[in-house]
């Protein structure tokens, strides 16, 4: 009998802690990251991503806090990327000539960028200059030539 309820509890804990590694595994990623991460070509940093050793091309960073964090701020590379409280990734932000995200690179008209991220399925956000999707915002620098001097993505709470 002793046997029995020991098992019982036994696998309804083992059960209770499944699910809730599921959650939290789910929690780490939103619906469409996949398809959000593949159009970010900036040294294979992804939004979600875990923080590692932070040598990015051999380029140590520097790491300073931030209000959701801390960031990484590799100044050769021109990028930044954040991290959040449980380590993983909510922003990116390049001025890197060698990347490009949604098809957008340093360099870029303001306008040929706005055609692609519009055609990416992002909306105008609240200035001309932020777009977003569901839980991503996407931003633009651009300079007074009206080129695109560097982008950020990040994720929305």
């Amino acid at each position: 009998m002793r046997i029995k309820y020991g098992f019982h509890v036994l696998l309804m804990l083992t059960v209770f802690c499944a699910g809730a590694f599921c959650s939290v595994g789910y929690a780490l990623n939103k619906e469409g990251s996949d398809d959000v991460n593949r159009q970010i070509k900036v040294f294979n940093v992804t939004l979600f991503a875990h923080a590692d050793s932070g040598v990015i091309n051999g380029s140590v960073p520097r790491r300073e806090p931030c209000i959701k964090g801390y960031e990484f701020y590799y100044d050769d590379l021109d990028l930044v990327v954040s991290f959040a409280r449980d380590d993983s990734v909510w922003r990116i932000t390049t001025r890197n000539k060698k990347n490009s995200m949604f098809g957008i690179a340093t360099g870029d008209s303001f306008p040929q960028a706005k055609k692609k991220i519009l055609q990416s399925g992002f909306t105008q956000s609240y200035t001309p200059y932020k777009f977003v999707k569901d839980w991503c915002l996407f931003t633009l620098l651009v300079n007074e030539k009206n080129k695109v001097f560097g982008m950020t993505v990040e994720v929305l709470d």
